[in-house]
């Protein structure tokens, strides 16, 4: 009798562990389950929000790109103001330009552009120039690999605008085309000029980009390319280019708007 007492005790604790256990396990599943119902209602608040937050952006893009699509010339630019366009030359990534269209009924691209700023913009290595710099509504150069990417092989024109004493002189020359950097991208080919501004006498010498930290000229002319921020098309002279004309030259640069254009029917 007692020992069938002790097992029948012994069974109700093990049946109210059991029990007790069973009730603890529940309350846990339930916590787990609601826990889990919650993260379920905020992966789905978060998905919401992510999918519209890329909507937005979608949408954004998109005007974006309606405004200001890529372009490989600004002849493509159909608006008549004159403004900022993605660039896209080759493999590289849009580059931004300024599309002139006030001046002989647009299309000029902007490739060089100053106006005498505080910053020295201007004052750059071969490397810099080669690159490009500056900023496209505001003092800039395109740079070299590019301007020869635009021009080689293809049809442009070149319009040069220097505002010296309060007055607009433009120079445009119906050719214009740059060679590669192996020869430090010299004028290949510069057409027929007309406008009362000469820069480049119509001879057959060639004009190679030299700057103050790569060039063949006077030890005098790299001088005074420092001091006028002088980095431009010129005639290898290695025993010239030292005379107060190359001076006048170089600061007349400080002055000076490039732009190119392709040729009214060209491809």
């Amino acid at each position: 009798m007692v020992v069938f007492l002790a097992v029948t005790i012994t069974a109700e604790q093990e049946d109210l562990n059991s029990h007790r256990s069973s009730d603890l396990t529940a309350t846990r599943l339930k916590e787990v389950q609601e826990q889990l119902v919650q993260l379920s209602d905020q992966l789905n608040t978060l998905n919401s929000q992510m999918a519209t937050l890329m909507a937005s952006v979608a949408n954004d893009q998109e005007r974006s790109c309606t405004r200001n699509p890529a372009i490989t010339d600004c002849s493509e630019v159909k608006e008549q103001r004159s403004g900022i366009y993605p660039l896209k030359v080759c493999s590289e990534p849009p580059y931004n330009v300024y599309c002139n269209q006030t001046f002989e009924d647009g299309s000029w691209m902007v490739i060089y552009n100053r106006f005498d700023g505080p910053d020295h913009t201007f004052n750059q290595t071969w490397e810099a120039y080669r690159r490009g710099f500056g900023q496209p509504d505001g003092e800039h150069f395109i740079g070299l690999e590019r301007l020869h990417s635009l021009t080689y092989g293809r049809s442009y024109e070149v319009a040069f605008i220097l505002n010296r004493d309060g007055q607009e002189h433009v120079g445009i020359y119906d050719r214009f085309e740059i060679d590669n950097g192996r020869d430090h991208f010299p004028i290949r080919v510069i057409g027929s000029g007309r406008g009362g501004l000469r820069l480049f006498p119509e001879t057959t010498e060639l004009r190679r980009f030299q700057t103050y930290d790569r060039n063949n000229l006077h030890p005098l002319a790299r001088v005074t390319m420092i001091e006028e921020e002088c980095g431009f098309w010129f005639v290898d002279m290695p025993h010239g280019h030292d005379s107060p004309g190359f001076q006048r030259f170089c600061a007349n640069l400080r002055q000076l708007k490039v732009m190119i254009r392709k040729r009214p029917n060209a491809s």
